[in-house]
């Protein structure tokens, strides 16, 4: 059994905000990756008011 899995180092592709609290869409490889974070999506009208992404969109 092994230990924990730390968590990757994010980026958000829109802003650049790095490891937002909240984020979509995350893509990491070798523990290094991109997301959007939720002010991001939330900008883009991307999301509805529980926060959750409207029908149609895809990330």
């Amino acid at each position: 059994m092994s230990g924990p899995h730390p968590l990757p180092n994010l980026s958000c592709r829109k802003c650049g905000r790095t490891n937002p609290w909240v984020y979509l869409a995350p893509v990491v490889m070798d523990r290094v990756g991109t997301c959007i974070c939720m002010d991001c999506a939330t900008a883009r009208g991307w999301l509805d008011m529980a926060g959750n992404l409207k029908p149609g969109i895809e990330l």
